[in-house]
């Protein structure tokens, strides 16, 4: 995730993962990218289907 958000210079990042993994995903990032977080969201999405993913998320796109 670090090398994607230096990559395609991400300035924001919204954080979506179940809260065990969300709290080990915080830990692991440098601080850097923990700056661009804009939002966590800790929940499994993985079994949503796509409207519904954007459902979650609409509140953080312009």
């Amino acid at each position: 995730m670090e090398d994607l958000a230096r990559d395609r210079n991400a300035r924001a990042l919204v954080v979506v993962a179940p809260p065990r993994t969300l709290a080990d995903v915080r830990e692991a990032l440098n601080p850097a990218i923990k700056k661009r977080i804009i939002a966590e969201i800790g929940k499994d999405l993985t079994k949503y289907p796509i409207y519904e993913i954007e459902k979650h998320l609409h509140h953080f796109v312009d």
